[in-house]
This record gives structure tokens, sequence and C-alpha cells, in this order.
């Protein structure tokens, strides 16, 4: 009678692990297609952001061409901002489709070899409507030139914006330094 009791028990467990497997299959299933659905998502949209904003980048070309032929020098550096800003905005679209290949474990680096300072320049020219939006300094500090460096620019070019722009969230009427060194 024991060993028939042990027998139910054990057919029982049996069939409540089989039942549990079969509920992990299925949230497995629906994860897989979920991220499916997601990276179809992300190629999707970043192609629907990026045609536009090709055009931005064009027709702001044109009009620096033009502001520069005709003098209009006044004009000259804000284009060139537009110019900076829609390109950065066009790789961080590129990026989106990067998590894809995070995810995949296929991630590559572009590194390439270009001047620090003048990265640093136009990361400040770029930050600065945000830096003074919120009635705040950026002052770049730097105990002495780093010239060439062998990165991957983007990427870099992100995260020191993503510093900056953290700093002025949480920065009112101050003065935000970035600060450059060599180890």
């Amino acid at each position: 009678e024991a060993l028939v009791h042990w027998h139910d028990e054990a057919a029982a467990r049996t069939r409540s692990l089989e039942d549990t497997q079969q509920h992990l299959r299925e949230a497995r299933d629906a994860a897989e297609a979920a991220n499916g659905a997601k990276s179809a998502f992300l190629a999707s949209m970043s192609h629907e952001l990026r045609t536009p904003l090709n055009a931005i980048i064009g027709y702001t070309e044109m009009l620096k061409e033009r502001a520069e032929e005709d003098r209009l020098d006044e004009f000259v550096p804000d284009l060139e901002r537009v110019v900076r800003a829609s390109r950065h905005l066009l790789a961080l679209i590129n990026n989106v489709l990067d998590l894809s290949k995070i995810e995949a474990g296929r991630m590559e680096l572009d590194v390439s070899e270009f001047n620090f300072e003048e990265l640093v320049t136009h990361v400040v020219q770029t930050s600065q409507p945000l830096v003074m939006d919120r009635g705040n300094t950026l002052v770049m500090e730097s105990s002495h030139p780093i010239g060439i460096v062998h990165q991957d620019r983007t990427k870099l070019q992100q995260v020191l914006l993503n510093l900056i722009g953290n700093a002025c969230k949480f920065t009112d009427k101050g003065q935000i330094v970035l600060r450059s060194s060599m180890v």
C-alpha cells in the first residue's frame, strides 16, 4: 500500500514537472517571438527616421553653401551646428540597430584615429543650447592636449554628450566642467 502511494505521488510530481516544463517552453517561445518583433520594429523605425533626417542634412548643407556664397556669414555657424547635430542623431538612430547586434554578441567598434580636442569642441558646441537652457555654463578643462586618439569616435561622442546631458538635467544656473587628462 505504501509502495502504491509513493508510486502515485511520483507520478503526480512527474506530471507537475512536465506541466511546468511545458509552461517554460511556451514562455521561452513567447519571449523569443517578442524579441523578434522588437528587432523588426527597431529596424523599421530606424529606416523611417533615417530617410527624413538625411533630407534635413542635405537641405541644411545646401543652405549653408548658399549662405557662404551670399556671404551671410552670421548664419553659417548655426547651419553647421544643425548639420553636426543631425549627423549625430543619424548616428544614434543607426546605433539603435546595434541593440540587436549586442544581443546577438556581434557588436563591432568602428575604431579610427581622430583629434580628441576637435571632438570635444564639437560636443561642447552641440551641447550649448541644452546647457544655456538651464542657465548653466560649460567649461572644458585639460591638463594638456591629448591630440590624436585611436577610438570609436561615435561611441565616445555619445558618452560625452550623455555625460553633459545628465549634468544639465541635475544642474540649474551652475557650472558643468568637462575635464580630460592622460592617465
